[in-house]
C-alpha cells in the first residue's frame, strides 16, 4: 500500500510540474524576441554554447560567434537533446540588458523552446514538455522573413497591424497564420484603479522627479477636468494622469480645473507634493535586506534590488533593475571573485552557490544598476553573512 501511495504521488508530482511551466508560443516567442539566428553549434562549456551565425532573421549584432548562456533542464523543462558541437539550429535571444556594454546573451522562456532543433530540411518546436513539433524548414524561414517585414514599419512605435495586412499574411500558409496569431493577446500593465473606494492623502506626498508619476484623480467626471502642475510635464493615460516634475527638491502644488474654467478662477482641488530625487534601491536576498541572510536554496545567495520602505513592505511600482556587479564568496579567509552581468549568472556561478555554508560572508562591489528613470547608477557595496536554515 506505501508503495503505491508513493507510486501515485511520483505521477502527481511529474505530472503536476510539466504542466506548472507555460511555454511560449511560437508567435508570443516572435513578438518577445529582440534577435534571431540561424546557425550552428561549434563549441560547449559548463556556462555557454558558442554559436556559429550563417544568417540573422531578426535583427543583428556585429558578431559572426555568438557566447550564449547553456540552458538547464529543470523538473519541468528539459532541452531536445545534450548540448553538442555540430547541433544546427535557430536561435531566439536577448541581450540581459541594453543600456550599457556589460551583458550577457540569454535565450527566452524557461523550457528551451528558444533553441529550434534543424534536421535536414525540417525545424522542430518544443511547444510543451518534451513534445516537438516539426515545420518544413524553408517555409518557416520564409514566414519569419515575411513577419519581420511586416513588423518592421509599426516595431517600436504604438501603431499596430492593419486588419487588412493581418488577414493577408494570414492567408499565406499555416506557419503564417501561427505566428500571427496572438498578436490580438498584447497587453500592457495598467495602473490597477480600486473600484470600491480610494485613499486620499490629506498631507504632504511626493512625486519623483524626472519620472512619469501616475495619478489617479477620482471625481464622477474624471474626463472633463484638467491637471496643472508648476513646472512639469502632464498628460492623461487611460483612466489616470501621469505627471512627470523637470526639477527637484522643491514643493508644486498640485491644482485641478474644469476644462471649462479657462481663466482658472475655480480651483476644484488642490494638493503640495515633494519633488525628490527617485531613492536610492536596497540590495536583498532572497527576501531579506539585512546583513545577515537566511540559506537554504541557491536563490536565496542571488541578488535582487528594489526600493524598500522597511524591512518587510517593498514599493512594487519602482522597478530598479540589477545589471552587473562583482560577487565575492569569502570563506575560511579564501576569496572567490565572479563578474555576473545576467539575473542568475553562469552556471559556474550557481554550481558555486550550492556549497555555500553557514558563517560565509558575501561581498559584492561595482554594482550598477538601471533606475525607474531608465538612467545607470552606481551604488553602494554590500557585505552580508550566511545562515544555514
Amino acid at each position: 500500500m506505501k508503495f503505491i501511495i508513493t507510486f501515485l504521488f511520483f505521477i502527481f508530482y511529474f505530472s503536476s510540474a510539466k504542466a506548472d511551466y507555460g511555454y511560449l508560443q511560437l508567435c508570443e516567442m516572435l513578438r518577445k524576441a529582440d534577435y534571431c539566428a540561424l546557425g550552428t553549434i561549434i563549441n560547449v562549456d559548463n556556462n555557454y554554447f558558442y554559436f556559429q551565425v550563417d544568417k540573422y532573421l531578426l535583427n543583428q549584432l556585429e558578431k559572426d560567434t555568438l557566447q550564449i548562456i547553456r540552458f538547464q533542464s529543470w523538473e519541468c523543462a528539459k532541452r531536445y537533446d545534450e548540448y553538442k558541437v555540430g547541433q544546427k539550429e535557430l536561435v531566439f535571444f536577448s541581450k540581459s540588458n541594453y543600456v550599457i556594454d556589460d551583458y550577457e546573451l540569454l535565450g527566452y522562456g524557461g523550457g528551451d523552446e528558444y533553441e529550434l532543433p534543424i534536421f535536414q530540411d525540417t525545424i522542430k518546436y518544443q511547444s510543451s514538455f518534451g513534445k516537438l513539433v516539426n515545420y518544413n524548414l524553408d517555409n518557416f524561414l520564409n514566414a519569419i522573413s515575411d513577419y519581420d517585414k511586416l513588423m518592421k514599419e509599426i516595431r517600436g512605435t504604438s501603431k499596430t497591424i492593419s486588419k487588412k495586412d493581418q488577414k493577408a499574411f494570414v492567408q499565406k500558409s499555416e506557419i503564417h497564420k501561427k505566428l500571427i496569431e496572438c498578436r490580438s493577446n498584447l497587453h500592457s500593465k495598467e495602473f490597477e484603479i480600486p473600484k470600491t473606494g480610494l485613499i486620499v492623502n490629506l498631507e504632504r506626498n511626493y512625486l519623483y522627479v524626472d519620472y512619469e508619476n501616475k495619478l489617479y484623480i477620482s471625481t464622477p467626471t474624471t474626463d472633463s477636468i484638467y491637471l496643472e502642475v508648476e513646472d512639469a510635464e502632464v498628460w492623461k493615460q487611460s483612466n489616470y494622469y501621469v505627471v512627470r516634475p523637470k526639477s527637484g527638491w522643491t514643493r508644486r502644488w498640485l491644482s485641478i480645473y474644469s476644462v471649462k474654467d479657462k481663466n482658472k478662477k475655480a480651483n476644484l482641488f488642490q494638493q503640495i507634493f515633494e519633488v525628490i530625487e527617485l531613492p536610492d534601491p536596497t540590495l536583498y536576498f532572497g527576501r531579506s535586506i539585512k546583513d545577515t541572510i537566511n540559506y537554504s536554496y541557491y536563490r536565496d545567495a542571488v541578488p535582487s534590488v528594489g526600493y524598500y520602505l522597511d524591512d518587510f513592505h517593498k514599493d512594487e511600482n519602482l522597478e530598479y533593475k540589477l545589471l552587473s556587479y562583482e560577487y565575492q564568496i569569502i570563506s575560511n579567509d579564501n576569496i572567490e571573485t565572479y563578474k555576473i552581468k545576467s539575473e542568475y549568472g553562469t552556471k559556474e556561478f550557481q554550481d558555486r552557490l550550492r556549497k555555500i555554508t553557514a558563517g560565509d560572508k558575501i561581498s559584492m562591489s561595482n554594482i550598477f544598476v538601471l533606475y525607474p528613470d531608465k538612467k545607470v547608477k552606481q551604488i553602494k557595496n554590500k557585505t552580508v553573512i550566511v545562515r544555514r536554515k
